[in-house]
């Protein structure tokens, strides 16, 4: 009896046995499961790290992806402003864009592509675009991206810069100085008035309140700026020899046998002129378009002390170290090297860069020729000789070509020499 009850309690040790061997192994599998859909669906968005630069009126991209590249068409996409997350800038859901919208921004706001570059949604570009830009559109932008099982979302900062602020203080200006004149104007009336005698010498308060009333404020005036057009040409012994410059020393490109790796700038493939500038005032112009082809997207131009070498490492290349430059890093947008990197939005992309270097007054200057507009003025400290500075990037269709500026009534005229590379002859 006592054999039969062992038989009968080791039958149900081992069903216990059994059963708890069978709920821990499907603990087990249910958590690796969980865990791999969690892996395999997981989502990256990725936006610029620092601000976005735009001035009122203007357009600008808020640049957003998912990393690595993948298919967004099926995706939520949201862009919304601090807490507003249900009353967005822009939602995009089953494949179209939503009506529900914050509404300061409907009519302006739209998804777009980060550079010309991109697939746009199909590789994952979420980028935002914003048109008819105000001084309250300031602040951060929510870049919010879900799927099924997983979402992500960052931060970009828009930065607004009222472009009327120039105006605002020549109009005071202008302002205080026509008071100041009515004011000497009056007392003058006064005094003649009271002693019948008019004073010695010319009415100043009327001569200076006649030029400042006829003075009128107009578009930058390009062919009052070539009056300080000289003649730039590559010099070929300080070429890299990773780039191709033509015969006549004007057009300098990336050779077909360099290979880029890695994402960063190549800051070290710098074409430098064979001018060198102590004083005065010196303007050429750049093309940075070749038809058919699309504008450069990669490009530095600017001005270097005589001396300097172009290093890898970008954060070396400051006024501090004798570079003065504005560059173009394709989605990364527009920037000029100052001691902390400020990103500019340049809408639309320059085809033909002009730019001036007033060595006495400390000034480089950049303007967009075939829009006619001023771009930026960068305050410099010059000394010793400067020449100018060049750098086309790598894998772009065009190259970059200094043009001879056109005397009045006249077209460019145009390098069309065939490249050679760094060791070529000149014959």
């Amino acid at each position: 009896m006592s054999h039969m009850c062992l038989m009968y309690s080791g039958r149900i040790s081992l069903r216990v046995c059994f059963m708890f061997f069978t709920v821990m192994m499907s603990i087990i599998i249910t958590l690796l499961v969980n865990l791999f859909i969690e892996t395999s669906v997981s989502l990256t968005v990725v936006v610029p790290g620092d601000p976005i630069v735009a001035h009122v009126g203007s357009t600008v991209i808020l640049p957003c992806w998912i990393s690595p590249a993948e298919n967004a068409e099926a995706l939520e996409i949201r862009w919304y402003r601090h807490d507003q997350f249900n009353n967005p800038v822009l939602l995009y859901n089953h494949g179209k864009i939503q009506d529900v919208q914050e509404e300061s921004y409907r009519n302006r706001s739209s998804l777009t592509l980060r550079s010309d570059q991109s697939g746009g949604l199909k590789d994952g570009d979420v980028s935002l675009r914003l048109e008819k830009l105000t001084l309250q559109d300031e602040g951060s932008f929510h870049c919010y991206v879900s799927g099924e099982s997983a979402y992500d979302k960052e931060e970009v900062v828009l930065k607004i810069t009222d472009s009327s602020g120039p105006w605002k203080a020549l109009f005071f200006t202008f302002l205080i100085c026509a008071l100041l004149g009515l004011v000497g104007l009056i007392l003058y009336k006064y005094r003649v008035k009271l002693t019948g005698k008019k004073p010695a010498g010319p009415n100043c308060e009327e001569g200076t309140m006649d030029k400042l009333g006829n003075k009128v404020v107009e578009d930058v005036n390009i062919e009052e700026l070539r009056q300080h057009a000289v003649e730039i040409t590559i010099d070929r012994e300080r070429l890299h020899q990773d780039l191709k410059v033509s015969k006549d020393c004007k057009i300098v490109r990336d050779s077909a046998d360099y290979n880029h790796t890695g994402e960063e700038f190549p800051i070290q493939l710098c074409a430098f002129g064979a001018q060198r500038f102590t004083s005065g005032r010196h303007y050429w112009e750049v093309e940075l378009v070749r038809s058919p082809n699309p504008p450069k997207n990669y490009w530095i131009i600017g001005v270097v002390k005589e001396g300097s070498v172009a290093l890898r490492d970008r954060s070396a290349l400051t006024p501090s170290s004798g570079f003065w430059f504005l560059c173009s890093d394709g989605p990364r947008g527009f920037h000029i090297n100052t001691t902390q990197p400020v990103k500019l939005s340049l809408t639309p992309r320059p085809e033909r860069l002009g730019v001036l270097l007033d060595y006495d007054d400390g000034q480089l200057s950049f303007y967009n020729v075939t829009a006619r507009k001023h771009l930026l003025t960068i305050s410099c400290r010059f000394s010793g000789s400067v020449v100018p500075l060049f750098n086309p990037g790598a894998g772009d269709q065009s190259p970059i070509t200094i043009l001879d500026c056109p005397k009045p009534e006249e077209p460019a005229v145009e390098s069309s020499q065939p490249l050679l590379s760094n060791n070529s002859s000149d014959t």
